[in-house]
């Protein structure tokens, strides 16, 4: 069916248009947490175009304290986990989405670290299910300086490579735990290679940073169980990635001959997601 951009637009700009939201990012957000009706249909896609005539209705407020605890809800029902009764570790947890999101789902106990101070959203710091760790910069962590080993621990850091600190949240996580990642092309890229405005458009630019990561993850010996894209944007309109890291212990030469076996083609699913990512968001 073919639609006219002079009687259709985009459902994140009639939200913001219609003063139903304030901002472009709060509206993407919540149209993807289910929460907007058009029509009396429920849109989970920012980008889709409605006509201007249509009815458009907000029917809750946004779930969690940032859009954060909504990237999150969506990529732990992409890849099936679940958080009940999981000790968990949020490393950059800023005000606190993915924590919000953890707790909601059942978490027993989280640990949020931020290497900022004061970004907590009070009501999460008013939990006791919350243990914060402001002023902390993960590169310092050991063991030995939290309550917890986790059993997901969830990673969204800014202007560092999680290639730099990969060892560390391996550290941090219990034997059979799962590390969750957040990949920034743009804090993973060589800095000559980012264009103007901290964006990366190219696809063969995301493809090299992811393949760089996934080469840096099996240097230490861990299993990559999926990769995705996050159906949110980043702040300045990158687009991110999700792996999904188990931390399994080989305890033979047997293990590490069938774990290369199972190993995922890589290359192709890169591949694969780098382009179904810029489908997505066209």
């Amino acid at each position: 069916m073919n639609v006219s951009k002079n009687t259709h637009k985009k459902l994140a700009d009639v939200l913001v248009e219609r003063i139903l939201i304030s901002t472009l990012k709060e509206a993407e957000a919540i149209i993807l947490a289910g929460k907007v009706l058009v029509d009396g249909k429920k849109i989970d896609k920012a980008g889709t175009l409605v006509a201007r005539s249509a009815s458009v209705e907000i029917i809750e407020d946004m779930p969690y304290v940032s859009r954060g605890g909504v990237k999150l809800e969506k990529v732990f029902l992409d890849f099936g986990l679940n958080a009940r009764g999981k000790k968990a570790i949020d490393v950059g947890s800023s005000t606190g989405g993915f924590t919000d999101f953890l707790l909601q789902s059942g978490a027993d106990k989280v640990l949020a670290i931020d290497v900022g101070y004061g970004q907590l959203s009070w009501n999460l710091r008013q939990s006791p299910k919350v243990i914060v760790m402001e002023r902390t910069n993960i590169r310092n962590i050991s063991p030995q300086k939290i309550p917890f080993l986790s059993d997901i621990t969830v990673v969204d850091v800014s202007f560092i490579s999680v290639k730099t600190i990969f060892k560390n949240l391996l550290d941090i996580t219990s034997d059979n735990g799962v590390i969750l990642i957040l990949i920034k092309p743009q804090f993973e890229a060589a800095r000559e290679d980012v264009q103007k405005g901290g964006v990366i458009r190219s696809k063969e630019l995301h493809q090299k940073t992811l393949q760089e990561v996934i080469a840096a993850v099996k240097i230490c010996g861990v299993e990559i169980k999926s990769i995705t894209f996050s159906k949110l944007k980043g702040a300045k309109g990158n687009i991110e990635f999700w792996f999904l890291v188990k931390k399994t212990i080989k305890k033979n030469k047997i293990t590490e001959i069938n774990n290369k076996k199972t190993e995922l083609n890589y290359d192709k699913i890169i591949t694969d997601i780098v382009e179904e990512a810029h489908k997505y968001f066209t």
